[in-house]
């Protein structure tokens, strides 16, 4: 916040909002010369883990020369980008595909694959950023998952129907969105009082437990009823049938990918499953490796192992545009440490994704690195360090794989590298989770922008814009419907396990089993405008027969723009928050 002359400040007063001396925010109130020294010594702007952005702020970009200090805030927010795209392109290349196995591997459904794929691959970084926050930003992680409904119900979902005006499924719709909202109904009730106790946290998974029973019971129910009516083709909707027509020549059938590594991972796990659920792929497919029709992937030990680990696709390079390309020049740094730690099972790639050298190479190194960054290496048994005691076992394990494996034949324990995958993808996640509340606590101490005001934008925004992307991305590729479900289903499970599981933690841990949360005076609002929303495409799609034309999306991007006037209105004090008391 700039510095507080006293006029500023008795506005402040009036509405109780200054900033106490032992806030970091209070910053702006040092003499520019004394704020590094005042950070350093000041408790709220220490962190307990992670990087201290503030101080290095601060400190090395000093306030005492304002061009100085400004690209280090440019640089602030580039590095929050930067890991906005961490955190998406970790869900869509490693987390997705290795879902999509796993589902495979324990015989799930496809409703619930379905549900769990996509809503885990979309909701991924809102459910690490939680777990990620303490609870003393509980006011950040509380109106992010909030506000990152509305965008994904109201935004995202006008877009699909922009973009793609479809008949929706209305028996689905009627599901989601009625869980959607018991769910947040639950959930304003019991953060009335601002104390969670531990089995109010508990009901908000179990509900979400309910809502997968829901979907099972009723995915059985169309089943057997589909089963005697002996439908042929078997499809739940003649618009399905039709757009599969439509796009037959076309072949909408997801690509063989040479790596398990692209920027469509996401998409093509998502589509294969639906046209699987859809019993599409009766015939036999003419996937194609490559648009020549054959293959890009060399043969060879050492070049198969070089063109897994390159931080950049040939085929996406090939294929993509000068946006595209340099999207993803920039994440090479980091996409080559993922593709070399992280093993990826993609089912819709060449040989599922198995490369021998670079998997065998993957069972030594990831679980040392893991134990490494959970720093562990001070234990020990019986006075032997667990490093001596685990390296060996990994190498062990990574050179019987290596000597009992083909180059070119899958493993029978391929499967396995799914799971040590979806592992260390959540934990690169969770920890890159860590650090956006970081640097999104020192944006509000620079910027003055309230906690509330944080998630609602910067934080829902980043976290949700993968979402914008694949969610109508799939609805232009033939799948509207697909695309619609998950802006119910995802923000749901997020919300629920989000605070779910982050408020049972914290419940635990304390003698009472209940602990106090901080919610602020924008919840209330943001919890109207999501009932707003739920309840808008309810009577909107009841009255058109469940039709989701274009008019539909501009309804709800009405109702986003207000959603944000009135949030923005509430951050500069021109009008008090919806919701709030303000008689004396």
């Amino acid at each position: 916040m700039p510095y507080l002359n006293w006029p500023v400040r008795e506005k402040l007063l009036k509405y109780g909002l200054v900033i106490r001396e032992d806030d970091c925010s209070y910053v702006w109130q040092i003499p520019a010369s004394d704020r590094c020294d005042w950070v350093k010594t000041t408790q709220d702007c220490k962190t307990n883990y992670g990087f201290s952005y503030t101080e290095v702020l601060f400190c090395s970009f000093t306030t005492e020369k304002w061009a100085l200090f400004g690209l280090g805030c440019i640089l602030l927010i580039l590095w929050l980008l930067y890991l906005f795209l961490v955190l998406a392109s970790t869900a869509d290349n490693f987390f997705c595909p290795s879902l999509g196995v796993i589902s495979t591997v324990f015989h799930l459904s496809d409703s619930i694959a379905g549900v769990t794929i996509l809503a885990f691959g979309n909701g991924a970084p809102d459910i690490f950023t939680s777990l990620a926050s303490d609870l003393d930003d509980s006011m950040i992680m509380f109106t992010e998952l909030i506000g990152a409904g509305v965008f994904v119900t109201a935004l995202i979902a006008g877009s699909v129907a922009v973009f793609s005006p479809f008949r929706v499924h209305w028996k689905s719709f009627l599901r989601d969105c009625i869980f959607y909202v018991l769910s947040a109904s639950w959930i304003s009730y019991i953060v009335s009082d601002q104390i969670v106790h531990l089995w109010e946290a508990l009901s908000c998974i179990f509900l979400y437990i309910m809502f997968i029973l829901a979907v099972v019971l009723m995915q059985m129910y169309d089943s057997r009823e589909e089963k005697q009516k002996s439908r042929i083709p078997r499809v739940p909707d003649p618009e399905v049938l039709h757009t599969y027509l439509l796009n037959r020549d076309v072949n909408i059938h997801p690509r063989l990918r040479a790596r398990a590594f692209n920027v469509h991972a996401k998409l093509d796990v998502a589509i294969a499953k639906e046209m699987d659920r859809n019993k599409l792929d009766q015939e036999p497919s003419k996937q194609e490796t490559s648009p020549e029709g054959k293959s890009s992937r060399p043969k060879g030990l050492f070049r198969e192992f070089l063109f897994d680990v390159s931080p950049i696709n040939i085929d996406d390079w090939r294929s993509g545009n000068r946006l595209l390309r340099t999207l993803l020049v920039i994440r090479s740094p980091f996409m080559f440490l993922l593709q070399l730690l992280v093993p990826v099972v993609n089912e819709t790639a060449e040989k599922r994704g198995w490369s021998k050298l670079l998997n065998c190479l993957q069972l030594c190194v990831t679980p040392i690195i893991m134990l490494f960054v959970f720093d562990v290496w001070s234990l020990s048994v019986n006075s032997v360090p667990l490093f001596v005691i685990c390296f060996p076992i990994f190498a062990g394990i990574a050179i019987i794989a290596f000597l009992f494996t083909s180059e070119d034949e899958i493993p029978a324990f391929h499967d396995a590298f799914a799971f040590l995958g979806f592992v260390a993808a959540m934990f690169v996640v969770y920890f890159v989770a860590g650090e956006v509340m970081l640097v999104l606590e020192c944006v509000g101490y620079v910027g003055g922008i309230s906690d509330a005001m944080l998630g609602i934008t910067l934080l829902a925004w980043g976290n949700s814009v993968g979402d914008l992307i694949s969610n109508v991305t799939i609805a232009k590729r033939g799948f509207p419907r697909m695309g619609f479900a998950a802006c119910f289903g995802g923000p749901m499970f997020n919300t629920l396990l989000g605070l779910g599981l982050t408020f049972s933690i914290g419940a635990a841990k304390t003698e009472g089993y209940e602990i106090y949360i901080r919610i602020s005076d924008m919840a209330p609002g943001c919890l109207a405008f999501l009932f707003g929303s739920l309840l808008s495409s309810l009577v909107y799609l009841s009255t058109t027969g469940f039709l989701a034309r274009r008019s539909y999306g501009f309804l709800l991007y009405t109702i986003y723009i207000s959603f944000m006037i009135i949030c923005f209105l509430s951050e500069i004090h021109f009008m008090h928050p919806l919701g709030t008391d303000h008689r004396s």
